[in-house]
């Protein structure tokens, strides 16, 4: 009687165990399952932690908000969101790591990007080897519609449509005050490459009505560099008026302190995103006065929610406010309104319903997808004044560009 006790017991083990090494039911709301789980790069660590902090911030805004009316409905199933983060160093190689972690070890259900494209390029590969729907933001839409990922949709702008940013800036301006003679200084990776590329199109598009802009210097320098001596002597030697700088928030910062101790003096400066970060004035004071920095979004459009959305970052952040969040906050809220049109979480289904999709009343307005998942976004121009950002384009107000003063005039 004791063997065949000892039999059962042991049968009843072996029965447990394998229950437990069972699967977690998957997509498409079955099971027991009551939660969707949102994988995210994000750059915790490494020269992009500033930028990064902003889309993390509006990445964890959205699901708190989302949840707070419910969650997501599937197929007729109220499920709440959850957010997953996991670091990608702020390099290629760490963002494929990272989502190889987020598939394999944290199982999410579906993947939101970090914000620079190398490091999106090389996690959407890892993402099409596992079937895994990734959801991109703020990385070059041309760049993605090149790579024909099979499982990444791209919400941003485009290389050549950014190009145009300074030129549409100037256009509001005189055209015999504008500044000629340009000198491009971009990070040397296929980010950058790619983005310089654009600038000697955009010129030529732009050299009308008399006025002929020339690009006199088109240089990469390795991100993180600390000493920028060499491009500035070329900008002096070639008679540059006007500098186009894509870089990090510290190599930004690093840059303009050289130009100024080198008393390199420019008419105009326009940076893309290492210049938008409030680092950026916070370090350099009035250095920082009359610089251009692009955005992708701000509270005063007329996007529903935009406001509201201005007003939690500003609160949570001493007042400070944010060119960045709308976009991510965007992709949360098109991804839960994909899920809810496809009735499943389901990778690929997910997927189906953001190709070719519109997505109405999000931070980014109504937003439409085309065939293969792409969807380009225009990009704001701001200057910084005191500390301020003021939106030189599209003018929105009275304010008007000012020019870059002598550095012994201010």
């Amino acid at each position: 009687m004791r063997k065949k006790t000892l039999f059962l017991l042991a049968i009843a083990s072996v029965v447990v165990l394998a229950a437990s090494l069972l699967p977690a039911c998957g997509g498409g709301g079955g099971g027991a399952k009551t939660e969707i789980v949102l994988g995210a790069l994000n750059s915790l660590t490494g020269v992009n932690v500033l930028t990064g902090q902003e889309q993390k911030w509006a990445y964890e805004q959205a699901v708190a908000d989302i949840n707070a009316k419910g969650g997501v409905n599937v197929g007729g199933t109220m499920m709440k969101l959850r957010l997953v983060f996991e670091d990608d160093q702020s390099t290629p190689d760490g963002g494929a790591a990272a989502m190889e972690k987020l598939i394999k070890v944290d199982k999410v259900d579906l993947t939101l990007s970090t914000n620079i494209t190398p490091i999106n390029e090389a996690a959407a590969t890892v993402a099409d080897k596992y079937n895994m729907y990734f959801a991109v933001n703020t990385s070059w839409a041309d760049f993605f519609q090149k790579d024909k990922f099979k499982m990444a949709t791209d919400i941003f702008t485009t290389t050549g449509a950014a190009a145009e940013g300074p030129f549409q800036v100037w256009s509001t301006m005189p055209a015999d005050q504008r500044p000629t003679k340009i000198a491009v200084l971009v990070e040397d990776n296929p980010d950058g490459q790619g983005f310089g590329s654009g600038f000697g199109p955009a010129a030529q598009k732009y050299s009308t009505g008399g006025v002929t802009y020339t690009i006199v210097n088109n240089d990469a320098y390795t991100p993180g560099s600390k000493d920028y001596s060499s491009n500035i002597l070329k900008m002096k030697s070639s008679g540059a008026e006007a500098l186009f700088f894509l870089g990090s928030p510290p190599d930004g910062i690093t840059l303009i302190q050289q130009i100024k101790a080198q008393n390199l003096n420019l008419k105009y400066i326009h940076g893309w995103k290492g210049f938008w970060d409030v680092q950026f004035p916070n370090t350099l004071g009035k250095d920082a006065n009359f610089i251009i920095h692009d955005g992708f979004w701000a509270d005063i459009l007329p996007y529903p929610g935009a406001k509201e959305l201005g007003d939690k970052f500003k609160a949570a952040h001493n007042g400070v406010d944010s060119v960045s969040i709308g976009l991510p906050y965007a992709s949360v809220q098109i991804v839960a309104q994909a899920i809810e049109k496809a009735g499943s979480y389901d990778s690929i289904k997910v997927r189906d319903a953001v190709r070719g999709g519109t997505f109405k009343g999000t931070t980014m307005g109504d937003v439409t997808f085309d065939a293969e998942g792409i969807c380009v976004t225009p990009l704001l121009a701001m200057q910084w004044i005191d500390g301020k950002r003021m939106q030189v384009w599209p003018q929105v107000s009275s304010y008007t560009l000012q020019w870059m003063p002598p550095w012994n005039a201010r």
